[in-house]
């Protein structure tokens, strides 16, 4: 940091910033003034980080970011036009859903009945798509976080210092939420240096990670440099097979939703309610005269039986191309996973160990001389 004539210029990893006035350091904490981890007591981030994450980036999203760059605010950056993006994917989602629910009162009966149908299907799809395609990556990316303590969404608060815009020249400290592998060949390696959450040594981190992959202590003197290359490498599978794997469950999702137990599934709490109510009745009668009916299904219920019948129509389908197009995709969806979890929890060449790197370094110590 430079100080010339109450101008304080900082330069930040990945941003150049500049900071005026001498007083506004020392009105933040030290901590809202530097990147960090967001993780809990036990070095995880829990559901509920990812939630204000989101919640933030999400209200941001349609107000805050979108003003800033009508204005041509010469704070906007690439990362907001990228949060940005989650308006038009939500917007459309929703258009998808309404198109068909909403404008079904305007057909006559047979069209607004098959438009109801439709539209339950369609919600439905964006639903099991969203859910599809973030859950599956959870298959392959948990099991490695367990194994090897390499979580490839550990998120940090990057703290940007804005430049003087227009009327704003105090509150010029804003954050971005990034994550700490979000860039394979740039991973924020700083981060974990020196953080007593995961030990008091300076290389406390890389130690934990190299010893569950199986690197003698004898060998972490320097744990850091040889341990970043099997970080890397461990990243870059992770997310290959997580992403690739993520569109076939994804595409699953949809075609479950796309099922015929879906059609006269209930949605609106307020019919549901009036069929309970005349459930009742009709139970009641059914009790005087000593007769017994089939328990009425709740929404969890009746929402679980149709789901699992539709997963059952997906592979066994009457349409035989369907049921084949259904098979082949369930098989591709779960041979990616479980080839995802082998590339990325088993060792194939374990004599690229701590060994052989040694044995491959540039300086042979014992004729103290660089080997060219």
């Amino acid at each position: 940091m430079v100080n010339i004539v109450g101008v304080q210029i900082r330069n930040t990893r990945g941003s150049n910033s500049l900071s005026f006035g001498k007083q506004e350091e020392t009105k933040r904490s030290e901590c809202e003034n530097k990147d960090v981890l967001m993780y809990d007591e036990k070095r995880k981030h829990p559901i509920t980080t990812n939630l204000k994450i989101q919640a933030d980036k999400f209200v941001k999203a349609f107000t805050e970011y979108p003003q800033k760059g009508l204005k041509g605010s010469k704070n906007s950056n690439f990362y907001e036009f990228l949060t940005m993006g989650m308006v038009p994917y939500l917007t459309g989602s929703a258009m998808m859903i309404a198109v068909f629910n909403l404008a079904s009162k305007f057909f006559d009966t047979p069209a607004a009945v098959n438009a109801s149908k439709l539209g339950k299907k369609m919600g439905l799809g964006v639903l099991f798509y969203g859910i599809g395609k973030t859950l599956s990556k959870k298959m392959i990316e948990t099991p490695v976080n367990l194994k090897y303590g390499i979580d490839v969404n550990l998120p940090y608060k990057k703290a940007i210092h804005e430049l003087p815009d227009g009327d704003n020249t105090d509150n010029l400290l804003t954050h971005e939420y990034h994550k700490a592998y979000e860039s394979v060949d740039f991973p924020r390696w700083d981060l974990f240096y020196n953080n007593k959450s995961f030990g008091p040594d300076r290389n406390s981190y890389y130690k934990n990670v190299g010893k569950k992959m199986g690197i003698k202590d004898e060998d972490l003197d320097h744990a850091d440099q040889k341990v970043k290359p099997l970080i890397k490498e461990k990243v870059i599978k992770t997310k290959l097979f997580s992403t690739l794997s993520s569109y076939f469950w994804a595409a699953i999702g949809v075609g479950v939703a796309m099922q015929k137990p879906w059609e006269n599934f209930v949605v609106n709490p307020a019919k549901r309610i009036a069929n309970y109510q005349n459930y009742k009745k009709i139970a009641e009668v059914a009790k005087q005269e000593g007769k017994n009916i089939a328990k009425y299904d709740n929404f969890a219920k009746d929402f679980g039986k149709r789901f699992i019948n539709s997963c059952k129509e997906f592979v066994n389908n009457k349409n035989k191309s369907v049921k084949i197009a259904g098979r082949s995709l369930l098989g591709l969806a779960v041979g990616m996973t479980l080839l995802g979890n082998l590339s990325t929890l088993l060792d194939f060449n374990k004599s690229r160990g701590a060994d052989s790197q040694a044995s491959s370094s540039l300086i042979d110590e014992s004729k103290e001389k660089v080997v060219c």
